[in-house]
């Protein structure tokens, strides 16, 4: 069964709910939605959105993630596996079987693009190592060198 724009709202909005509770991922939205209820339901429609334009072919999605995501400063891999297992939850217990596997392979994609991403534009000149050298082959190949 397809997903619909209803089932894809069910999801987010049950997955956002959960952010907001959680003690690891909550910081990290926090510090870029804020936490008034009125700036977490306008990510929330923006998100829903997003995957409405992937499933449904909408193309009412503007933006771009990737830079979004650039600008978190403290994000590492362990947020983005935090975030699937989340996600996972949520899908399984909105969408049927099929439908969150479908969905579930979009978002393993999307994520392992971002952190790959994330990888790539890393400053190399900071004094912090980059958490997402395993992502990236080249950078995986120098620190094996």
């Amino acid at each position: 069964m397809a997903l619909t724009q209803h089932d894809i709202s069910r999801l987010v909005r049950l997955f956002y709910g959960r952010i907001r509770r959680d003690p690891f991922l909550s910081p990290v939205f926090i510090g870029k939605i804020g936490d008034s209820d009125a700036k977490w339901n306008k990510h929330i429609l923006h998100i829903e959105t997003f995957w409405c334009s992937i499933f449904l072919k909408t193309k009412r999605f503007e933006g771009n993630p990737m830079q979004k995501h650039l600008a978190i400063t403290n994000i590492t891999p362990e947020h983005f596996t935090r975030w699937l297992a989340m996600f996972q939850d949520a899908a399984d217990d909105t969408l049927s079987q099929p439908q969150s596997a479908e969905i579930m392979l979009v978002a393993n994609r999307i994520a392992q693009s971002f952190q790959m991403g994330l990888a790539f534009h890393h400053d190399s000149h900071l004094s912090t190592p980059n958490p997402f050298a395993q992502f990236s082959p080249i950078l995986r190949h120098k620190n094996s060198v």
